[in-house]
């Protein structure tokens, strides 16, 4: 005989209790079909206030939203939320959205039956899926089965904590305020970085500690995130405290200061004279922006979650640390780990950590074997491996987050389900005899279209699904055979951060090489965020630029390089062609499209595009006539407006000839005369007190560097 509702009212009853009385969450599955799943989720949302509901199908009653826009509740609180998961399971939506259910409540999974039924005929990620669901922290009711599930045990210890000065909920919360606070009442340029995971109170933190500066003193503080709705709850909790009205408003007064949210390119757009800055969510806005924000204001708090459904502020903190010791070696960390929102231990909150691997990390580094004793193999790991051994599947995540901070529960499914995923790992050998991942690389197999397919997709008729590597080489650079080749893209390369700069990521992406030629693959490539150090590691590796995005990436805030390597003699024939073009374009791209580009990179660039081809071709100018009006410029005679050609010829020889050294004066010229920016630009990036200073600057440079190569 099958569960009734008669049957499971009265446990609905008991275990809403119990989770409220011990302020903690619980997941329940329901698997069935649709209709079963709806009928018998309502028996535990009607005992709460309110419920939401996430994907189709959606009740006429309730409030919903399309699993594509489950981000859009990110910074909102409900009590109990179904999930539906019949139309499939979005990891990323999921991860989001198990965030916004509060202490007492519940997330109810609605699930096909042929999930548990038919468990071997289901993707990976769902065989994975199902046996983490069938653990004993997950209530599960099944359509099928005769019984239900025990009722938890409920020792959860409650808090108790109190804090009369600023109402916060934990002692980690009010070091929080205060910490946040002395970025402005203490010295300047003493950054502070706040990392928690969801539900600690982090943004509250900020909001208590933004209010009270707000009262003590005249004070405008500026707030940025990548989104204003990640920054809601802060907003909601400085109005509470400051016992002023909020209305979703993006801005709030309180006597003579005030509080603005300013999206992250409008901020560094117009630069607003601000006392403060509190940036949310930190690890979600590119890299590049943060470093601007951090040299244009000289207190800024940053605040990101460390264990998130967006990627990982673990990734976030240990790239953007170097950049905090190079700018601001007095920043100062601090993280939250109590729990405010629900109790210690939370069983929805380990359940999703472990399902979605974010609490995963690398491995320790006192447990890796010292430099002199590495021995290091390389190998491909099948996706069969992956599903059995969750060790190994735990610790290659690791790497990945450690790597990218983008990376995000989505890439589990992507990792398990996709057939063209390889991945290729770097194993070190222990003294036991046992192995572990410190280095692996992801790839994915693309291209092998036919002749007319390629044709329509290099004239940007066709586009299909993936192969992005493939797909860009016909559309983007109107190359069809490199989408009638058969390539591997590298999605993702990370090494243990213990053991970088020892040759582990050259050495994987020799092996991975071999692999592609084993394969009988043509070309291996890869798309990554151009940065100088990222050039010249590829570079080396053999992998030679080809395409450089005109617009920025929006999750990265950096321009796309797209390099490739050869395998077969068939990619050989195109690829120089492909660099010359590459190389063409980019000198002709430098002063509109390019003109802003950082100038290191800019530098990388023109180095290389410069040594593809004859630079006089594109400047023809006879070095007599150069030489005429250089000496005369040298001495001090003509005004750059009209010695530009001569100098500009000159100093592009001079920056791709192996004399030339990258200091701040060169970078001057180089922005100037190469990359065409205002006189203007000139002087305030490179702090000069006019425009006759940064002339000045110009003409010494060349005459010093000009004469002395005559």
């Amino acid at each position: 005989m099958s569960i009734t509702m008669s049957d499971l009212l009265p446990f609905s009853s008991q275990l809403i209790a119990q989770a409220k009385n011990a302020n903690c969450r619980h997941l329940v599955v329901l698997a069935g079909d649709l209709a079963w799943g709806t009928e018998f989720a309502n028996s535990f949302t009607s005992g709460y206030p309110s419920y939401f509901w996430a994907g189709e199908n959606a009740p006429e009653n309730a409030d919903s939203l399309s699993i594509k826009k489950a981000k859009k509740l990110l910074g909102q609180e409900t009590h109990c939320l179904v999930f539906n998961a019949h139309n499939g399971f979005d990891a990323d939506a999921f991860g989001a959205l198990s965030g916004t259910v509060i202490g007492g409540g519940l997330l109810l999974l609605l699930v096909p039956s042929g999930w548990f039924d038919d468990t071997q005929t289901q993707l990976p990620f769902i065989q994975r899926l199902v046996r983490l669901l069938s653990q004993p922290d997950v209530l599960l009711i099944q359509q099928s089965e005769t019984c239900l599930p025990d009722l938890p045990p409920s020792d959860f210890a409650r808090n108790d904590y109190q804090d009369l000065r600023f109402n916060c909920l934990t002692q980690e919360q009010t070091l929080a305020v205060e910490a946040i606070k002395k970025v402005v009442t203490g010295h300047r340029k003493r950054p502070l970085v706040l990392t928690a995971d969801r539900g600690r109170g982090k943004s509250s933190a900020l909001g208590i500690a933004a209010a009270s500066l707000m009262t003590e003193r005249r004070i405008r503080i500026a707030v940025t995130s990548p989104s204003f709705a990640n920054v809601n709850t802060l907003f909601t909790r400085a109005a509470n405290a400051l016992g002023i009205d909020y209305n979703q408003q993006k801005s709030l007064s309180f006597e003579s200061s005030d509080m603005v949210f300013f999206a992250p390119d409008t901020l560094l757009t117009t630069l607003p004279d601000i006392d403060f800055l509190i940036v949310d969510e930190a690890a979600a806005i590119p890299a590049p922006l943060l470093s601007q924000m951090l040299s244009q204001y000289n207190r800024v708090a940053f605040a990101s979650t460390i264990h998130g459904y967006e990627g990982t502020g673990r990734g976030f903190a240990i790239k953007f640390r170097q950049q905090l010791e190079l700018q601001t070696p007095q920043w100062r960390q601090l993280s939250i780990t109590q729990p405010i929102r629900w109790a210690i231990n939370d069983p929805l909150e380990n359940w999703v950590f472990r399902a979605l691997l974010l609490d995963t990390d690398v491995i320790p580094s006192h447990r890796l074997s010292t430099r002199a004793s590495l021995e290091i193999t390389y190998r491909t790991v099948p996706t069969k491996e992956l599903i059995v051994d969750e060790a190994l599947l735990s610790s290659l995540f690791g790497l990945l987050i450690n790597a990218h901070y983008q990376t995000s529960p989505n890439d589990i499914s992507q990792l398990l389900d996709d057939a063209n995923m390889q991945l290729l790992v770097a194993e070190l050998k222990s003294d036991e005899g046992d192995s572990s991942i410190v280095g692996c690389c992801l790839v994915s197999l693309e291209g092998g279209f036919d002749t007319d397919l390629a044709q329509q997709i290099m004239l940007g008729k066709r586009r299909v699904k993936g192969h992005l590597l493939a797909q860009s080489v016909a559309a983007h650079i109107g190359i069809p055979q490199g989408a009638t080749q058969h390539c591997a893209r590298i999605l993702r390369i990370a090494v243990h951060p213990f053991l970088q700069q020892q040759g582990i990521g050259s050495s994987l992406l020799d092996f991975t090489q071999e692999w592609a030629g084993q394969q009988q693959l043509d070309y291996i490539g890869t798309s990554f965020a151009a940065a100088p150090e990222l050039v010249s590691f590829w570079r080396k590796a053999g992998f030679l630029p080809i395409r450089l995005g005109v617009t920025k990436d929006a999750s990265s805030g950096t321009h796309s390089l797209l390099t490739v390597q050869p395998i077969s003699d068939a990619a050989q024939s195109w690829q120089q062609c492909a660099v010359s073009l590459f190389s063409a374009n980019f000198l002709s791209q430098r002063v509109e499209q390019f003109n802003e580009l950082e100038n290191e990179l800019f530098i990388s660039l023109f180095q290389y595009s410069s040594a593809q081809l004859d630079i006089a071709t594109y400047m023809p100018l006879p070095l007599s006539f150069r030489d005429l009006q250089l000496s005369c410029y040298c001495q001090g005679g003509l005004g750059y407006d009209l010695a530009i050609a001569s100098i500009e010829s000159w100093l592009s020889e001079w920056v791709s000839s192996d004399d030339f050294i990258h200091d701040p004066t060169a970078a001057l010229a180089v922005v100037k005369v190469l990359q065409k920016q205002s006189w203007d630009t000139v002087v305030a990036q490179f702090s000069l007190p006019s425009r006759k200073h940064a002339e000045h600057a110009l003409r010494s440079y060349i005459t010093q560097h000009y004469q002395s190569s005559l």
